[in-house]
């Protein structure tokens, strides 16, 4: 199935204007870090017993978010096949988030902003996209990618988001996408439920979310790590940006497992009669 995706009829784009292309990169602490195994249910109002400690910003334990990769790959692939094209990459956070700026110049970015945002707790996606709309309002580009999801929240929100407030097309989980012009439109598949795929053609300015598994992101060629080693990343304080809360936390727990688990103790002889013994009883195997 084919869709058109009309252009939004305030925006007028000159035919000899320039492809600009924004990339918001996200950077995420290791998931296997932020686990919240073996902590109680913390619920509205109560004094969490056991704090999660967060890393200190030097530890080696904040990663870029793979989805972004694909999202930057997808817009150095596009600024390849075109004469033109700008990338510029945007993060929005606390100080240490310029390590995912400065991976996305090595990668090959022309410019990168920083957002600063020192925040006490997670931002909802609404915020999220609320501080970035607020920043991209005035800034013309002609497509802004984002990763489908970020792998800490999997909320998968942020890229619709910013394209409502923008007043903008958006095609989501995009595992196809191709500018046909450097006026558009984009030409782009995304992926539905069973398998399917539909097709679109959307005017610029348009939001992409970029699916996993849409390229395989480049490795930083030496030149461009030499020039982001010097590369100034642009910094602007997000904190007037920041909207009204809508959302609250009012709590914190974890879906306790139905299934059970049996050690075996002993020595290794004891553990594999016990094992024969189980699945004899199971049924498994026959006595």
């Amino acid at each position: 199935m084919l869709v058109f995706l009309g252009r939004n009829q305030f925006e007028t784009r000159e035919s000899n204007l320039s492809v600009k292309i924004l990339v918001c990169v996200k950077q995420i602490l290791a998931p296997e870090l932020a686990e919240l195994s073996g902590r109680p249910e913390i619920k509205a109002g109560d004094e969490d017993p056991f704090p999660l400690t967060m890393p200190s910003p030097d530890d080696n334990c904040y990663r870029f978010n793979p989805f972004d990769e694909y999202a930057v790959e997808e817009a150095l692939r596009i600024r390849d096949s075109l004469p033109d094209v700008t990338v510029d990459a945007l993060s929005l956070g606390p100080e240490r988030c310029r390590r995912v700026l400065l991976r996305a110049l090595e990668m090959g970015a022309n410019n990168a902003t920083l957002l600063h945002l020192d925040h006490p707790a997670p931002l909802t996606p609404f915020e999220t996209a609320s501080i970035l709309a607020a920043y991209l309002r005035d800034k013309a580009y002609d497509l802004i990618l984002t990763g489908v999801m970020a792998e800490d929240g999997m909320h998968g929100q942020t890229g619709q988001l910013i394209a409502a407030l923008l007043d903008m097309p958006c095609a989501t989980a995009v595992i196809s996408e191709r500018l046909l012009s450097s006026r558009g439109p984009v030409y782009v598949e995304r992926e539905e439920d069973g398998g399917e795929r539909t097709a679109y053609k959307i005017d610029l300015p348009a939001v992409l979310t970029i699916q996993s598994g849409i390229n395989r992101p480049r490795y930083p060629a030496l030149s461009h790590v030499l020039r982001a080693r010097t590369q100034e990343i642009a910094t602007l304080d997000a904190a007037p940006l920041l909207p009204a809360a809508r959302e609250r936390i009012q709590g914190v727990s974890r879906i306790e497992s139905s299934t059970t688990c049996t050690f075996l103790a002993g020595t290794p002889a004891e553990k594999a009669g016990q094992f024969l013994d189980f699945c004899r009883q199971k049924g498994f195997i026959g006595h």
